[in-house]
């Protein structure tokens, strides 16, 4: 049974908001504070060999090293840091301060490419066989990260923005025990929220901003088993054990990073990804599963203050790898 026509209309209202401000983040300035350079032998971009069968738009991945790391022998956790819809596996060196600000930390960040625009790989497998950025993401880059960098076996986070936030609660819950810690800022991490019309609309939107098309999960309603094996909110119980952070704005005027005038289309987005993340929040409280959050008053859906939340959630983050029991 397909949405009534109002249904449709009302939700594309909402996700033409959303689909506008994906656009933008693509060409989003960065922020004051951002450094735009990658220095050696701190920074470094890997292409991954990509084995039979797994197929992704880039296997490009850019790898930051804490300092000190070229002359000792110190084993370090990872931390896995995704991107958005409109970006790249550069994107967080480029409109960030992630640089400069990660230096001190005992921390190995990757940042791998996660398609982006109409490409957009939403972290998945995808249902029609194009992509395979879960075993692209856990298996080959993980396994080459831990062969060729001196990490800590087991001592791994996962954090994104965006549809990068989406990307660190869903592989944290869909892969119970593999990360300690899991982070998302701004994150798309109710997928059916407004299903079945916000489905019709992510197809309508795809060609354009990037929102997942049924190729990702299939149809929104007669796939719904899919959509709701990936969503965040559909998994909260199995997210029990991991140390949860989850930083989101409501998308109204007075946020503490400054205003957007000319953005205002990020104010919507925000607004509505706020709802998605209090659906979120409920479902980990329902199933009993602790959380670290940071939900402010204010914000847009843009690099400022998901470089902020960076700030909050990587000191944390870093200290939950440290003292996990080995």
């Amino acid at each position: 049974m397909r949405p009534r026509a109002d249904e449709v209309s009302g939700v594309r209202r909402w996700l033409a908001a959303l689909g506008a401000v994906i656009g933008a983040i693509a060409v989003a300035v960065p922020c004051a504070q951002a450094s735009s350079t990658c220095p050696a032998p701190r920074c470094m971009d890997v292409a991954i060999p990509l084995p039979t069968g797994v197929h992704v738009t880039d296997n490009h991945v850019r790898v930051l090293l804490p300092t000190g790391y070229s002359a000792g022998h110190q084993r370090y956790p990872v931390l896995y840091l995704l991107h958005g819809a409109g970006d790249t596996y550069t994107a967080w060196t480029t409109k960030t301060d992630v640089t400069a600000f990660s230096g001190g930390f005992p921390v190995i960040i990757v940042m791998p490419d996660g398609g982006h625009d109409s490409q957009a790989g939403w972290y998945s497998n995808w249902l029609d066989g194009s992509y395979q950025w879960e075993t692209y993401h856990l298996g080959v880059l993980e396994s080459w990260v831990d062969h060729h960098l001196r990490t800590v076996a087991g001592d791994d986070a996962v954090a994104g923005l965006s549809m990068g936030g989406f990307g660190a609660m869903s592989y944290a819950a869909r892969h119970p025990g593999m990360f300690r810690a899991a982070a998302s800022f701004s994150g798309a991490v109710d997928t059916q929220y407004g299903a079945p019309a916000s489905g019709v609309v992510f197809d309508q939107l795809n060609g354009q901003y990037g929102t997942p098309s049924g190729r990702v999960w299939g149809d929104q309603q007669s796939d719904a088993s899919t959509w709701a094996a990936h969503n965040p909110t559909a998994l909260a119980a199995r997210l029990a054990g991991t140390e949860l952070f989850i930083a989101c704005g409501t998308g109204t005027p007075g946020g503490p990073q400054g205003e957007e005038p000319t953005n205002p289309g990020g104010y919507a987005i925000e607004n509505g990804v706020f709802q998605m993340n209090l659906q979120f929040v409920r479902a980990l409280d329902s199933a009993g599963v602790a959380h670290h959050d940071d939900f402010y008053v204010g914000g847009v859906h843009d690099w400022p203050y998901w470089q902020a939340d960076l700030h909050w959630a990587l000191p944390q983050i870093v200290a939950a790898l440290l003292h996990a029991p080995r």
